[in-house]
């Protein structure tokens, strides 16, 4: 379903949706999202709100999509992400927050996304990743992590050592000094690891021996 240049919805009011399982409203002009918009919509697996022109999420926006497995949020205009937003998403697979202006994240943002696989968070400007990527982050399917085009200045010790599945690590074109030593060693399934473009200088043992 895709509504062209929507500027109010009233799905949570008046329209008999509960058996919609994909609703599509990227590329409208979308400045705000009503309080409840989506709460009748329960049988929704994707929800497609990229390229709109979103500045925030209201709290508990999502609270009812238990079954969401793909949510599309790139493309905005999102500084930040309410603590607890995705709390009730634990079917998601899939979560793209690219293209906005995230400058960090709150402490424990995906912790309940356990079955999370790809998470894209690439061109924004986050200028540190918490450590609970490591510690509390329970994302042991995690198999694409995009987080390129930040400003990243370094990684924190053991940062991604749950994410023993990720496949593809994308940390280009941020500001990278230098790496922790052993930061890549749990990553035994990694194939494809993007470092151009940062500020690296070499030295030994390099991080990624055991790549």
């Amino acid at each position: 379903m895709s509504l062209p240049d929507v500027r109010q919805i009233y799905f949570a009011v008046k329209f008999d949706v509960t058996k919609l399982t994909i609703l599509d409203l990227d590329q409208n002009q979308l400045p705000s999202l009503p309080s409840g918009v989506f709460d009748k919509l329960t049988q929704l697996t994707r929800l497609d709100l990229d390229r709109n022109q979103l500045p925030s999420l209201p709290s508990g926006v999502f609270d009812k999509l238990t079954q969401l497995a793909h949510l599309e949020l790139d493309q905005n205009q999102l500084p930040s992400l309410p603590s607890g937003v995705f709390d009730k998403l634990t079917q998601l697979t899939r979560l793209d927050l690219d293209n906005n202006q995230l400058k960090s994240l709150p402490s424990g943002v995906f912790d309940k996304l356990t079955r999370l696989t790809h998470l894209y968070l690439y061109n924004n400007q986050l200028k540190s990743l918490p450590i609970y990527f490591a510690v509390k982050f329970d994302v042991t399917k995690l198999t694409i992590l995009d987080l390129d085009q930040n400003q990243l200045p370094s990684l924190p010790s053991g940062v991604f050592d749950k994410l023993t599945q990720l496949t593809h690590l994308e940390l280009d074109q941020n500001q990278l000094k230098s790496l922790p030593r052993g930061v890549f060693d749990k990553l035994t399934k990694l194939t494809k690891l993007w470092l151009y473009q940062n500020q690296l200088v070499c030295s030994c043992p390099f991080s990624c021996q055991n790549l």
